[in-house]
């Protein structure tokens, strides 16, 4: 009896010995160390407020430096792109559908602007909208109207009527729609001085100031 005691514990002695050999040792931060996570973690959280404040640039995957705003409004003309000129076959857009574009960017919304009858799925021709959220922003509320943002073309026809649904930039104006002489048409928004200076007859950098510019059946020439 006395031997199959002794045996059991040494057994369990050596058990003990290799299990606590595969355990790694505990350890904790000491106060010196944690206070100084603490500083690095307030300096790190310091330069995030003041990287995603309001005005703030960014640089992009392409090195190029562009405000916060910038980028929520170059997505979001991505997106009425897309809800245009379509993304596939099976995810047509309103180009596809009606064979041409809007008059005017409300169009992608209301019907009634954009002045195509029904979707016939036997011709597969028609409005089947909207093609992209009514935010309720309708766009005379977001221009002046003395025209000091030049937001009407050289012809003085508005490129929003009252009452048509505004597609907004992060500036808070509408985007719009632009279609020239040379068959090159572009989503524009008036970018942060938010005041259309782009002509729709021009494509040149002069004459484009600060606004955002998206080519739609062509490419930028400036790029």
């Amino acid at each position: 009896m006395k031997v199959e005691r002794f045996v059991s514990s040494r057994k369990s002695l050596r058990l003990g010995v290799i299990s606590g050999a595969l355990r790694k040792p505990q350890s904790g931060l000491t106060l010196v160390e944690l206070l100084v996570v603490l500083v690095v973690l307030a300096a790190l959280g310091g330069i995030l407020s003041v990287t995603l404040s309001d005005g703030a640039s960014l640089t992009g995957t392409d090195g190029i430096e562009r405000t916060d705003e910038e980028i929520a409004t170059r997505a979001t003309m991505t997106e009425v792109r897309d809800a245009m000129m379509g993304t596939s076959l099976s995810e047509p857009g309103y180009f596809q559908d009606t064979g041409s574009l809007p008059e005017r960017l409300g169009g992608l919304i209301s019907q009634s602007v954009a002045g195509e009858g029904d979707f016939d799925p036997a011709r597969k021709r028609g409005w089947r909208g909207p093609y992209v959220y009514d935010t309720g922003s309708p766009y005379e509320n977001y221009v002046e109207s003395d025209g000091s943002d030049n937001f009407d073309d050289d012809g003085g026809n508005p490129y929003g009527q009252a009452g048509d649904p505004a597609i907004l930039d992060a500036w808070g104006k509408p985007l719009i729609l632009q279609e020239s002489a040379n068959d090159d048409a572009r989503l524009v928004s008036a970018g942060p001085n938010r005041v259309l200076e782009t002509d729709p007859d021009s494509s040149v950098d002069a004459n484009r100031g600060d606004d955002l510019i998206l080519f739609l059946l062509s490419s930028d020439p400036n790029l």
